[in-house]
């Protein structure tokens, strides 16, 4: 049985559909610096972990676009898992079809939703980001507010998208740190951070109206 898999698998490489002499997989700015750093082809496995208002965002972004540009990275947003084969062979399911790579060098960034290769990471906690769309937000001096606390640490403030030519009223995001326990725990929920953030904006910004749009959460590993 695993002689024919062994075959199968050579079958497979002899027809891939790329042959690469190098492979970057990951998603963040580190490895799409790398790929777009020594031209080298690059396969993105998830979401980044950082939000667009980020001084990050703008880096990843206009590299991410040179490496598609430059026919580097041709599955874009598509990639659903990445099997790491015998002889050198990427199997990467997309939400179109099924590609074999053959490779040389394989440089993993991030594990996630990569079958077969594993960097044996540990989370030691979690980057909470909790949007709020905001009513009666506006004047803001000061773009940033930092607690020092890990649960409800920093608050951005950042023009409204949700008005067209707004240059005016503001909506914001809040970041904490969180372990795995304090997510399950409600004390620590959105309605919790709303609340905090109800009672910090008093005493700075007046009263205005938060409504809760989203929360992202990013492992942050050993």
């Amino acid at each position: 049985m695993l002689k024919s898999w062994r075959t199968a698998v050579k079958m497979i490489a002899a027809v891939a559909d790329f042959c690469w002499d190098d492979v970057v997989v990951g998603a963040d700015l580190e490895a799409v610096k790398f790929a777009y750093d020594n031209g080298f082809n690059y396969i993105k496995n998830r979401l980044p972990h950082h939000h667009s208002y980020e001084g990050r965002e703008e880096d990843w972004a206009w590299m991410s676009y040179e490496i598609y540009v430059r026919g580097q990275a041709p599955f874009l947003d598509k990639v659903t898992a990445i099997h790491v084969l015998e002889n050198n062979l990427l199997k990467v399911v997309t939400s179109l079809n099924t590609f074999y790579i053959k490779y040389e060098n394989l440089h993993v960034f991030d594990d996630t939703n990569v079958v077969g290769y594993s960097l044996n990471r540990e989370i030691d906690h979690y980057r909470v980001i909790d949007w709020f769309d905001c009513q009666g937000l506006y004047d803001i001096q000061n773009l940033v507010i930092s607690t020092g606390e890990k649960f409800v640490s920093n608050i951005q403030f950042f023009l409204s998208k949700r008005i067209d030519g707004n240059q005016k009223y503001y909506d914001l995001l809040c970041e904490s740190f969180l372990t795995e326990e304090q997510l399950k725990n409600f004390d620590y929920s959105d309605t919790m951070v709303r609340f905090k953030l109800e009672n910090i904006l008093k005493g700075e910004l007046g009263a205005p109206t938060l409504t809760f749009w989203k929360r992202d959460i990013y492992p942050v590993y050993r």
